[in-house]
């Protein structure tokens, strides 16, 4: 080979690399700029309003203390999941009441049963089961001076169906809107209507719930914690949302038609850390967006790039290491979804300042095209000047 050709060599096996073809040998750069288009999304379609403080959680319902509770934000519609260690036949329960106000008190009580397992969630629906319908009516708790941390009275009903686990959901508080809480200190279920045969016990798994359904995904109306704070350059803004779990993004990059993203790094927001996202799920689509803003972003056809657990900083405003992966694919839109929070059941969003992929962008396959048509040609000449 003569050496003009050897001179045009570099141009073409850089306008190779351009194309992917050798992309394990460029340099990752940063993908993504405020220019992007970025919608924000949740893939469940509806959330509940569960979440309560981190130490007024349901296991307190099972403590035999009155002193402690189980406090739900969600207010009415809210209650528990709970599984005794043995399936057992429910014929009657017992509720107490908390250590202070009143009007938080149930009001009613729809109580289920199901033999299937319990897929639900802390801070979920609590439908992820088919439920059967035991018992439901008025609740008579105690009332008035001497009213708080005491056993209320006996709710009997008739039953003869054994069951593997319980719902039991408030339909309603005694001060309804004046209060938007609910709590009790302690709840019992017994296999006999008198209440004298206990089934549940400290350590039986037990879950908060509401079956209030909401939007899955939503941000602040203000829009200065929309989605596109995201990308905006900024570690002092961020993205909520109030979907909390499986919350997330679709962005599509404008620095090439596709690109090859190999990992990704994030920074934690302002406040509440608890609202960090604990894992991750990024997949890519070669289809047209046609999900729409707070969707579930179910439109396209998604394949999984990479998953697996973040340990972002506890501390705010700050750069997390970069995630690295394996990926070889080009895609020209990313959906990335946090299927877990830090501590989802006590918060109500999910919340990022900012995130960044890095990868190598992919020129349209004419643009290549031409220049190693153009740069060969170049080479040909040379080669019959010689």
């Amino acid at each position: 080979m003569s050496r003009s050709n050897l001179k045009v060599l570099p141009g073409l096996l850089a306008l190779i690399c351009a194309h992917s073809l050798c992309v394990p040998f460029a340099h990752a750069a940063p993908l993504l700029s405020p220019a992007d288009s970025i919608l924000a999304i949740d893939l469940d379609a509806f959330r509940s309003n569960s979440r309560h403080p981190l130490t007024e959680n349901p296991p307190t319902l099972l403590d035999n203390a009155t002193g402690t509770k189980y406090l739900n934000f969600a207010g009415a519609n809210s209650g528990f999941i709970v599984t005794p260690s043995a399936s057992s036949v429910v014929q009657s329960f017992r509720l107490s009441t908390a250590n202070d106000n009143e009007q938080r008190d149930p009001a009613t009580y729809s109580l289920y049963g199901t033999n299937s397992p319990i897929l639900s969630k802390d801070g979920s629906l609590g439908d992820s089961e088919p439920w059967t319908l035991i018992s439901s009516g008025a609740l008579a708790l105690p009332s008035g001076v001497g009213s708080r941390q005491v056993a209320g009275p006996i709710v009997a009903f008739a039953n003869a169906t054994p069951y593997s686990s319980y719902r039991m959901v408030f339909p309603t508080v005694k001060n309804v809107p004046a209060s938007t809480i609910m709590q009790i200190s302690e709840a019992q279920l017994f296999s006999d209507a008198a209440g004298t045969a206990p089934i549940l016990a400290v350590g039986n798994p037990i879950l908060a719930i509401d079956v209030d359904q909401l939007a899955g995904s939503e941000s602040p109306a203000s829009g200065n914690e929309n989605v596109n704070r995201l990308i905006d350059g900024a570690s002092n803004t961020k993205y909520l949302n109030f979907g909390r779990r499986n919350a997330g993004f679709i962005v599509t990059p404008t620095l090439g038609p596709k690109s090859i993203v190999t990992s990704f790094v994030m920074t934690t927001a302002n406040d509440a850390a608890d609202r960090d996202p604990a894992s991750y799920a990024l997949y890519g689509t070669n289809a047209p967006i046609t999900s729409a803003n707070h969707s579930t972003g179910s439109a396209e056809a998604w394949t999984l790039i990479s998953s697996g657990p973040l340990s972002l900083p506890t501390t705010r405003g700050t750069l997390a290491s970069p995630v690295t992966f394996a990926n070889s694919t080009a895609y020209s839109s990313y959906r990335m979804v946090f299927p877990e929070l830090r501590n989802a059941p006590v918060v109500d969003s999910f919340q990022l300042a900012e995130v960044q992929f890095d990868g190598v962008a992919v020129p349209e396959p004419a643009t290549w095209l031409l220049a190693l048509a153009g740069a060969t040609g170049l080479g040909l000449i040379r080669y019959r000047r010689k």
